[in-house]
């Protein structure tokens, strides 16, 4: 569900963690930047499985719809468990744990009904400790993403009209997601990146060099310094 545009950017993220995780020595005493790659690595598992959706071309059929939400609410749930369950296995709650115990395949494969207890019962837990599940990944955009899946997922219909309106719904949800990577890509990462053009230069290339996006045939090639809208 990724326009080539999407595609294009996503890959860019990409390129910015791998180049982040790699220097990691060079900003040990730098909370900020430290901050801004966990936010960006939480944006990237959100993002990240849309592309075995492949990308967005035309309207899909009833059944594939179905099947997305489907895919979309498995995936959702079973990042956001393998969250409570770390958290949980840190604090040595087994209960919270064994709640928590879900892969994408095992929830994938329930009964709808199930789905979406087991769903719904993943989000409580994860809004109940939200603020100790944050330094674990959880961002208040994955939680939403959730939610928006569980409501896509339970309250799906295949009529035409329904199945156009839930298009929509995911095209924004999507777009608002790279309007946040965006925004820290561009505002929060240009801050924090910019004492290290002095301090630490290759480091700094390195990071720009990253973020560099290339668009497809018949398009112009972005830059770091008049970066083109997402979406």
């Amino acid at each position: 569900m990724l326009t080539a545009r999407q595609d294009n950017r996503l890959t860019a993220a990409e390129n910015v963690s791998a180049a982040l995780a790699e220097a990691a020595p060079t900003y040990t005493a730098d909370k900020a930047l430290q901050k801004i790659r966990t936010d960006l690595d939480a944006l990237l598992a959100a993002l990240k499985p849309l592309r075995q959706q492949g990308l967005r071309t035309a309207s899909q059929g009833a059944s594939k719809t179905k099947t997305q939400r489907r895919e979309l609410l498995a995936t959702a749930a079973a990042e956001v468990a393998g969250d409570v369950y770390s958290y949980a296995t840190d604090q040595q709650n087994r209960t919270l744990q064994t709640s928590a115990d879900y892969n994408y395949s095992t929830l994938y494969e329930l009964r709808a009904t199930a789905l979406v207890d087991i769903a719904q019962h993943i989000y409580d837990e994860a809004t109940t400790h939200k603020t100790a599940l944050a330094d674990y990944g959880l961002t208040p955009a994955r939680l939403t993403e959730l939610q928006t899946a569980l409501t896509s997922f339970n309250g799906g219909k295949n009529d035409p009209r329904q199945q156009i309106s839930e298009g929509k719904a995911a095209r924004l949800a999507i777009k608002d997601q790279f309007a946040q990577l965006a925004t820290l890509l561009e505002d929060r990462l240009e801050r924090s990146l910019r004492k290290y053009a002095r301090s630490a230069p290759a480091f700094y290339q390195r990071i720009q060099a990253a973020r560099i996006v290339v668009d497809r045939p018949g398009s112009h090639k972005g830059n770091v310094e008049t970066p083109e809208q997402p979406g």
